[in-house]
């Protein structure tokens, strides 16, 4: 049975950050990219939740005067951590 899922065809078409690590299976996609396109955080969000995924930040790291340490900061950068099986349309979500 195919149904219309937009958030997902949205995250799909997001090239996931490979810099962050996820476990096996999982992608990682930026909440800024998110953003970009127009999506709503919140429904985002409960997709995501839904198929088994989760939303997580970065450790604020700032510069200092002998380079980078981590610090505390207001916020890190948002992302969302999705199984690679439901933005192919294979989960059973």
């Amino acid at each position: 049975m195919a149904t219309k899922d937009p958030i997902r065809k949205l995250l799909a078409g997001i090239p996931p950050q490979p810099f962050i690590w996820a476990p096996k299976g999982n992608v990682v996609i930026m909440q800024d990219k998110v953003v970009e396109a127009g999506a709503d955080l919140d429904e985002v969000r409960a997709w995501v939740e839904a198929v088994g995924g989760q939303e997580d930040r970065t450790i604020p790291v700032a510069g200092t005067h002998r380079g980078t340490s981590a610090v505390p900061k207001p916020v890190g950068r948002r992302y969302y951590v999705v199984p690679e099986a439901a933005l192919s349309g294979d989960a059973a979500a």
